[in-house]
């Protein structure tokens, strides 16, 4: 792999070249070149401009021109590039696979596919063609056919976890949870550290009620990806699950110190606070969830709760009532297994009820 030295002594000779006036297609196509590896993007473009004002014919410099607007989010004008490139050279696989991904970025599934449909027609062992399918499939609701094609992608290339991970998503949504859990199984063995896969791991281990080792898998990706915001969320569950409620407490917090418009966020941390004996604090958190998401009958009825536990009998009432004319059927039978609202049945369902 070039080195960012030799990308950078690359690219002063090309500018030496040009200052002394060698002004061809070929060193505008070399600077460009540095300049995009360099992640220079923007002044990349215009260096590739100049190279195609020079040499219009060039599918190569079409295509990474194409791949250099892709990385700035200049999709269309990306899906243009590539069009023009294949216009020159029809059979180049790897634009119409970077064409397919950048397809995917747009939601264009459908035009996606086709497109990795082409490249695979000419390199139809690539894996990474296979994955994008994969991929676009899944977005159209295509499960079956993109675990089959994340196979395809693994049997290709064995030793990238990304189709591994998209595999396991794909077959937990297949309702496939044992399979999705040998295929993350040898990653986990090999001490894989890719946060993605670890958090994916966690899940299935929740899911088996393995709680504890979810858990040690949740605060490995934590510390590989301690941005990663759902990351944080998840760890908050399994903590609430194990019963470990202040480190629960601060795990939410940190979800929303960062994203404050989750609501499943607040609604965690109102759950959280109530059987922490805060039920103020957790009806504030509740009211969060209630501005995101103003029809929410679960944060109603767990306000509820709060306002009887604090003796505010007809708040409570009122927010029961809010719960079961969202969802009478589910919240009825929870209230009737609540102790705090169980207690005041007599007062607090019928009214509810006919509210």
């Amino acid at each position: 792999m070039t080195s960012k030295a030799d990308l950078e002594q690359w690219l002063a000779e090309c500018d030496a070249e040009l200052e002394r006036g060698h002004d061809t297609g070929e060193i505008w196509q070399r600077r460009s070149f540095c300049l995009a590896r360099l992640q220079r993007y923007p002044e990349a473009i215009l260096s590739f401009q100049q190279a195609l004002s020079l040499d219009p014919n060039n599918p190569k410099v079409w295509c990474n021109y194409a791949s250099t607007l892709a990385a700035t989010r200049q999709l269309a004008d990306a899906v243009y590039a590539y069009d023009r490139a294949l216009d020159l050279a029809p059979n180049y696989a790897n634009v119409w696979r970077r064409r397919g991904k950048v397809l995917y970025h747009q939601k264009e599934y459908v035009r996606a596919i086709e497109s990795y449909d082409h490249a695979l027609v000419l390199e139809p062992t690539d894996a990474r063609v296979w994955y994008g399918k994969g991929l676009a499939s899944y977005q159209l609701g295509q499960i079956k056919q993109s675990i089959e094609y994340f196979k395809v992608a693994i049997a290709n290339d064995p030793n990238s976890p990304e189709a591994y991970i998209s595999l396991a998503h794909a077959l937990i949504d297949n309702n496939q949870k044992s399979q999705a859990f040998a295929y993350l199984q040898p990653w986990i063995t090999k001490g894989c550290q890719d946060a993605r896969l670890l958090q994916c791991y966690a899940y299935l281990l929740d899911q088996r009620r393995d709680h504890e080792e979810a858990l040690h898998y949740l605060e490995e990706a934590c510390v590989l990806d301690p941005r990663n915001v759902d990351l944080w969320f998840h760890r908050g569950i399994v903590l609430t699950r194990l019963k470990r409620l202040p480190e629960a407490h601060e795990a939410f917090r940190e979800v929303l110190k960062c994203r404050a418009d989750r609501t499943d966020g607040w609604l965690a941390l109102g759950l959280v606070l109530r059987h922490l004996s805060e039920p103020e604090a957790a009806i504030a958190a509740f009211d969060k969830a209630l501005a995101l998401s103003p029809s929410h009958p679960l944060a109603f009825f767990h306000q509820a709760s709060c306002y009887a536990i604090l003796g505010r009998d007809d708040w409570a009432e009122e927010h029961l009532r809010r719960a079961l004319s969202l969802d009478a059927q589910t919240y009825l039978l929870k209230a009737r297994q609540d102790p705090v609202l169980q207690a005041l049945e007599t007062r607090l369902l019928p009214a509810a009820k006919t509210g």
